[in-house]
């Protein structure tokens, strides 16, 4: 883990130390046998035998009580020690460290992307707003023209129909004198039937005529207000 040594490359350290003091015990032990039975034999007594025995079982003891302890401590080699646990809490600590520090970049490039996303929604919101405004503005100014269009139209069409209704007061008037004028007019007017008929014909002339070769009645150009012919499926159609 990073900041930390390695639990196992120190415990195999430390165990290799203990087997090099094993076995200097064990040396030392072998080097002080050898001199003592480098030295001449002397006649001895039961209590020196007895002596003798009782210190080479000591030192048998002893060493077969190393071999267990080595024995003992090569099976412990791969449990965690106490220094092994402080080292790994460095570590977590160092970790848990790291996290915050993370933790308070993520946050302060949020805080700042959140602010930048604010300011760029609210600068889209002033400007969508303004442009609605102003349209809104436009449409109230076009209406208002409208509104007054419709109200010239609304006047041309009061007048328009205040003369429709003058004039079709007139026409009923007018209808009215006409009838009464067709019918004094009638009282006057003769109607002749199979007056001769050629072209390019004088009408005025060619009845002035008539009457007075036939009737013995002079009429002049002024007696007779107007003259023509009647529409008729026959011919000659008839004078009027």
């Amino acid at each position: 883990m990073p900041g930390g040594s390695n639990p196992s490359n120190r415990l195999s350290s430390q165990s290799a130390d203990k087997q090099n003091q094993v076995k200097t015990v064990q040396s030392l032990l072998t080097a002080k046998k050898d001199k003592d039975n480098s030295k001449q034999p002397t006649k001895r007594t039961r209590s020196d035998v007895s002596t003798d025995s009782n210190t080479s079982m000591d030192l048998s003891g002893i060493i077969n009580f190393q071999k267990d302890l080595d024995e003992i401590k090569f099976s412990l080699r791969d449990v965690t020690t106490k220094d092994d646990l402080n080292e790994v809490t460095k570590d977590l600590v160092k970790t848990a460290d790291l996290e915050n520090m993370v933790t308070g970049i993520v946050k302060k490039r949020f805080s700042k992307f959140e602010s930048t996303l604010d300011k760029k929604m609210n600068e889209r919101l002033n400007k969508i707003q303004t442009d609605m405004q102003e349209k809104v503005e436009a449409l109230s100014i076009e209406n208002e023209h409208l509104r007054r269009k419709i109200d010239q139209n609304e006047a041309k069409t009061i007048s328009i129909k205040k003369e429709l209704s003058e004039t079709t007061e007139i026409a009923k008037v007018t209808n009215i004198s006409s009838n009464y004028n067709e019918q004094y007019s009638r009282k006057n007017n003769i109607k002749v039937y199979n007056f001769p008929w050629k072209e390019q014909q004088d009408l005025r002339q060619d009845f002035i005529q008539m009457v007075k070769s036939d009737l013995n009645i002079t009429l002049h150009d002024r007696d007779i207000v107007a003259i023509h012919r009647l529409p008729a499926q026959r011919e000659p159609r008839p004078l009027i």
